[in-house]
């Protein structure tokens, strides 16, 4: 066994919780004074014929690039040459992660954005949720792949995409809207609240009545009140101040604020819809 084997076997993802790994590959990482000695290590395992080592080199550089932006084009290097159609699931889910990971950093928009049809849900997740914050508008081709991952038959990256491509204002067209109209019936995750936030966002007149009728249901999201905040139209005042009276807002809350938000932002004058 050589010894990048038996340093995988430490690290082994399927004996290990995620983030029990993730913490023990941040600390061998922060370990490592020398950036060339981390590039060599993750090297050294790319070239591993076990996938699992091959796998950790990708998580080794699975870290923020607000501190460490000199792994970024060795790590887009890297999952670029994966050729995908022969690369291991395992292999794959590793280099998707760690480009995600990296979402202040516009180098990976476009090597993230190979694995989109991937098979796996879980690669397409991190496509879905990694897109970098800092690219907004999103080009075309982006806004595409992520109007495909918007049905995409795993709950969890309909809904990551829909938050994505929701969160971009000037990415407001016609087909835009109407693919966020199709997800306010959504039914897995948070996706429906998202898609309202995304309408509300774009003035879209079809989320009023969505919002009429679910602020009226006692166990509204928060995300539903968010986009109450977002549209601003005193039309929904009185619900607002019901699920005050109600006792809505409590400590339980994820985000107690945003009923203040929403009330203030709907008693200002209403703004025309679009």
């Amino acid at each position: 066994m050589t010894s990048s084997s038996r340093l995988a076997k430490l690290f082994d993802r399927g004996e290990t919780p995620p983030q029990e790994h993730f913490d023990a590959m941040d600390r061998l990482f922060e370990s490592i004074s020398d950036p060339e000695e981390v590039l060599a290590l993750a090297r050294a395992w790319w070239a591993d014929p076990d996938e699992k080592v091959r796998a950790l080199g990708f998580d080794l550089l699975a870290v923020q690039a607000l501190d460490f932006r000199w792994h970024v084009p060795p790590l887009i290097e890297a999952a670029n040459a994966l050729p995908l159609d022969t690369t291991s699931e395992h292999v794959r889910e590793a280099a998707a992660q760690a480009l995600a990971t990296v979402c202040d950093d516009e180098r990976v928009l476009y090597p993230l954005l190979r694995f989109a049809a991937d098979p796996d849900a879980f690669v397409r997740r991190q496509v879905a949720r990694g897109i970098p914050v800092g690219v907004d508008p999103l080009p075309e081709d982006v806004v595409r792949a992520l109007l495909a991952l918007m049905r995409d038959p795993d709950a969890m990256v309909r809904d990551w995409a829909t938050m994505t491509l929701g969160a971009r204002a000037e990415n407001d067209t016609e087909e835009i809207r109407d693919a966020f109209a199709e997800r306010l019936d959504d039914p897995g995750e948070d996706t429906a609240g998202e898609a309202a936030v995304a309408l509300a966002i774009r003035r879209d007149p079809r989320i009023l009545p969505v919002l009429k009728r679910v602020l009226a249901t006692p166990d509204v999201g928060n995300l539903y009140v968010e986009a109450a905040a977002e549209l601003g139209d005193p039309e929904l005042l009185p619900l607002l101040e019901k699920l005050r009276t109600d006792g809505w807002q409590g400590d339980g809350e994820p985000r107690p604020q945003v009923l203040d938000q929403a009330l203030q932002a709907c008693t200002s004058p209403p703004a025309s819809l679009t």
